[in-house]
């Protein structure tokens, strides 16, 4: 009997480590989270820290993509996205030189609906306040990029920030006579810019593309997608980061084949040019990228692709 208990016990033991023991309670009826928390990313570059933001995301039809038909189905169904409409990211990047702390592009608030305008919340698991944020630059006044710099009331969100946007962008979208001889269907894409504009005042500052913003973080022409897109290169001792604002639209597509433009670009053979060397300068250099619309936390490696094209490598997320 003496050897038979060991035994007994052993097999109790077992079972309850196993949660088949009556006694032990089973917690599977645990409520859904409803949704992912974390949203925020922090790496260095040099000396600078670079937080990606999540704003969120939006859901863009497969007829966004213009080219060659069967190119695009075949470019598509490669990337996984046949059949049905495509879920992109919207990141915003935080930029601390440790003189000043800049937010480039910042997202699209409720004005794109539900599923984006968790800037701010993003913000606040930081612990920063946007009036911390010293200044902001936008990329181009679309309103993914810039409905998120105004409050659903009409007031800025960063109340101590200068807002700088390109003037060749300042002056195409923020001009009513642009606006009215614009067709009907597209006034709407004027939205965001009056709205920035109402909201900062003289506190909005345009700058020519290509300026240096302030040290360590230019402006890079890349007009194509609007008539003053610009791309923004960070830079600290070697570390670059070349944020490419809507350079970049649809990953998995317009990375494989890079002629691939969408519907939004204003000038379609500028954007395909500007797409191409953009991505080229980034591979040839080994220049780290981000975008908005890659998927969060949205920045990487480009590399060239055998018989042609990219292949982006996303760079694994980091501690420090």
């Amino acid at each position: 009997m003496k050897s038979i208990e060991p035994r007994r016990r052993f097999l109790q033991h077992t079972l309850a480590a196993a949660g088949l023991a009556s006694a032990t309670p089973l917690f599977a009826a645990a409520p859904m989270a409803g949704g992912t928390a974390l949203s925020v990313h922090r790496m260095k570059l040099g000396a600078f820290e670079v937080t990606s933001v999540l704003d969120g995301f939006i859901e863009l039809p497969p007829t966004v993509l213009q080219g060659d038909p069967a190119l695009l189905e075949r470019t598509m169904k490669a990337g996984g996205l046949a059949g049905g409409p495509i879920r992109t990211a919207v990141n915003c990047f935080l930029v601390n030189t440790g003189a000043r702390l800049v937010m480039i592009d910042c997202g699209g608030a409720k004005m794109l609906g539900p599923t984006a305008g968790r800037m701010p919340q993003a913000l606040a698991q930081l612990g920063i306040d946007p009036g911390q944020v010293d200044e902001v630059y936008i990329t181009h006044m679309h309103g993914d990029h810039l409905h998120g710099a105004v409050t659903p009331e009409g007031a800025k969100v960063f109340p101590n920030a200068v807002l700088r946007i390109s003037k060749p962008d300042v002056d195409y979208w923020a001009s009513p006579a642009v606006e009215a001889a614009a067709p009907e269907n597209q006034k709407g894409r004027f939205v965001a810019a009056k709205r920035a504009v109402a909201a900062y005042g003289d506190r909005l500052q345009t700058f020519e593309l290509g300026a240096e913003l302030t040290p360590g973080i230019r402006s890079v022409p890349a007009v194509g997608h609007t008539p003053g897109h610009s791309c923004y290169m960070v830079g600290s001792g070697d570390a670059r980061l070349l944020l490419l604002g809507d350079t970049l639209h649809v990953a998995p597509v317009q990375f494989a084949r890079p002629e691939v433009t969408v519907m939004f670009d204003f000038r379609q053979e500028q954007a395909r040019t500007l797409r191409q060397d953009l991505f080229e300068m980034a591979a040839k250099e080994n220049i780290l990228i981000g975008a908005v619309h890659l998927p969060f936390p949205g920045i990487g490696r480009l590399r060239h692709r055998d018989g042609g094209g990219y292949v982006y490598d996303a760079l694994p997320w980091q501690m420090y």
